[in-house]
């Protein structure tokens, strides 16, 4: 038995807005406590309303939700906002200052030594300058992290970030990066933030749920092609994929990029069945590790050691082979 908790169990849940016409529908999906969990997929694929399920402003149509191991009851859905903290991608400021907005957040919710939580969880955001700015007058950046700060002094369970690098410039973008990185480990709390840059999510996070169609897929839809399947081959518009026997069906294939071997020459067949030579038209830092995309007439997406690097001695426009067993293949 797993002695892992989670913040989430999903089993059998579906959600329709109109009847009869699911927008999710999940067969078993728990999400970790205590850990950062990304959502990924595609405009329509169902993060925005898993995650107004996960604050409670949306019951489920059907099935069993689980929340901190409890089946959640209707009738208490206020009673769980009140334990999860959730950031929308376009936050609401009040009339007035920073001060005043975070000062109404604690006094709605009855908290005690309001001006000192305030000092404390701005300084904990870098925001401490804001303090006396009108709020709806602040930078996209500054708006951002106000809204955090205005989460994070309620002290949440559960923080859920909508889209939260939407409007965001680069320094802001790389504040938040590490706010997202170090969250779960300093405070013990759970984090899940959606994205639309899918290798940013596996990048930041400790676990992945990636949707599509409303359905989770067991991939991170990265190195994500479309096609058909016929005889064991998945045909993309420039590629034949191996993904081994059997009757798999699906017009998507997807790859995850710590599932890609990048070697100097061509690996024998016995070894990986799926071998494409191309080009290296990016390599990038990717938090603490390296990102080397391939052109191969598809682009591949690599995630290598620096040591990988040092030892492969790339630079870009080098000819590499991407190489890849058919099992590491998702078919959706």
């Amino acid at each position: 038995m797993s002695d892992t908790n989670y913040s989430y169990q999903f089993n059998q849940v579906e959600f329709s807005y109109y009847a009869n016409q699911p927008s999710l529908s999940l067969d078993r999906l728990d999400i970790a406590a205590g850990k950062t969990t990304a959502l990924i997929g595609a405009n329509g694929s169902g993060k925005s309303t898993l995650l107004n399920i996960l604050a409670f402003l949306e019951p489920i149509s059907q099935g069993e939700l689980l929340f901190n191991q409890q089946l959640v009851n209707k009738k208490q859905l206020i009673d769980y906002r009140r334990q999860v903290g959730f950031l929308a991608q376009k936050p609401f400021m009040l009339y007035g200052t920073v001060y005043d907005n975070i000062d109404l957040a604690l006094k709605i919710h009855k908290k005690k030594q309001r001006s000192e939580k305030i000092k404390q969880i701005l300084k904990q955001v870098d925001i401490s300058h804001c303090e006396q700015k009108i709020a709806k007058q602040l930078s996209g950046g500054e708006l951002q992290k106000v809204a955090l700060a205005r989460m994070l002094v309620l002290e949440p369970k559960v923080l859920l970030l909508d889209e939260p690098f939407s409007y965001l410039d680069q320094n802001s973008a790389e504040s938040l990066e590490s706010f997202l990185h170090s969250y779960s480990e300093q405070t013990g709390n759970t984090l899940i933030f959606s994205t639309h840059d899918r290798l940013q999510g596996y990048a930041l996070a400790d676990n992945v749920v990636a949707l599509a169609s409303g359905k989770q897929v067991l991939t991170p839809l990265i190195n994500l092609f479309h096609g058909r399947v016929k005889n064991g081959k998945f045909y993309s518009e420039h590629l034949c994929i191996d993904v081994g026997g059997g009757a798999i069906q699906g017009l998507h294939a997807s790859i995850k990029p710590r599932d890609i071997i990048l070697s100097t020459d061509e690996l024998g067949k016995n070894s990986m069945r799926n071998r494409f030579q191309g080009r290296v038209v990016v390599i990038a830092e990717e938090r603490g590790n390296v990102r080397i995309n391939i052109d191969a007439g598809e682009i591949f997406k690599a995630i290598i050691t620096f040591q990988a690097l040092k030892d492969l001695n790339l630079v870009l426009g080098d000819r590499i082979w991407v190489n890849f067993k058919s099992n590491a293949v998702v078919v959706f």
